[in-house]
């Protein structure tokens, strides 16, 4: 058995976590809280943003280091500060506008540490607002945002779209940046070289758990280069394929149905 004082359990939230209604499971809740009081520590790895996961905290007791922004920080929630953060390159200014100008329909919203800014409205980024800010956002004029500070930012477009916006930001040809696809209708830019991977080394490294078991559970494109760093990889039963193939384990429940509570049920009795 592993020792479970020395191992990390950290999972992505939106479709691991959440499910599409983005409530917890109190099936996933009551595991966690057994996890921890077997001496487990729980953690997640977000694309959200601060302002965005905050409001799961309580509901998670959150008091350990965890990943936002898919990579681009890793933020102490006991300290309540980051511990390690980076910006995006300014230079995505210019092409976010360029995508803007040759996507007229695609929604987008840029995070700063200060608050999300929101040039580009649309029917799926009015959805993302709805589901990770409320009303916790400012409209503004794309040529009064600032360059600066970016933390990251995010296309909201139709599902058919977004290859299209992926593909046009490839032959743009930034490589100052880093692009990863967040769900079927997001898909976002990133600080060069900001993967959940590499926010989880530097996590490891700065809180010395290099004897520890890592534990790392995702579905999506963007919680791959976590999976590989983590010791051992889970995936819900809802996972993209290329995770699955990637994990350790594949859990029978999807995220709708308490993925999170079997995987850590595994960990505390078979590892």
């Amino acid at each position: 058995m592993i020792d479970l004082a020395k191992t990390l359990f950290i999972t992505d939230m939106d479709g691991t976590l959440l499910p599409a209604d983005k409530k917890l499971n109190p099936a996933d809740i009551a595991v966690i809280e057994e996890f921890r009081c077997k001496g487990g520590h729980f953690s997640v790895a977000t694309g959200r943003s601060l302002q965005s996961a905050s409001q799961y905290f309580n509901e998670l007791k959150l008091d350990e280091p965890i990943i936002l922004c898919n990579g681009g920080g890793v933020y102490d929630c006991r300290e309540k500060r980051f511990v390690w953060q980076k910006f995006v390159d300014t230079s995505a200014y210019e092409t976010v506008k360029k995508v803007f100008e040759h996507f007229p329909n695609a929604g987008g919203e840029i995070n700063y540490s200060d608050g999300i800014k929101v040039p580009h409205m649309s029917e799926k980024e009015k959805y993302h607002l709805r589901i990770s800010y409320g009303d916790n956002y400012c409209e503004v004029p794309y040529d009064k945002l600032s360059p600066d500070g970016w933390c990251k930012m995010l296309f909201a477009a139709e599902e058919d779209e977004i290859p299209l916006i992926a593909e046009y930001l490839q032959r743009l040809g930034n490589d100052k940046i880093e692009y990863v696809q967040s769900s079927k209708i997001f898909y976002e830019i990133l600080p060069k070289d900001c993967t959940k991977g590499y926010a989880l080394s530097v996590l490891k490294d700065k809180y010395s758990l290099d004897d520890w078991t890592v534990i790392a559970c995702g579905d999506f494109d963007n919680d791959l280069e976590m999976i590989k760093e983590a010791d051992i990889g889970f995936a819900p039963a809802n996972a993209q394929e290329c995770i699955k193939n990637a994990a350790d384990h594949v859990t029978e429940a999807d995220c709708s149905n308490g993925a999170i509570a079997e995987a850590l049920n595994y960990v505390m009795n078979v590892l």
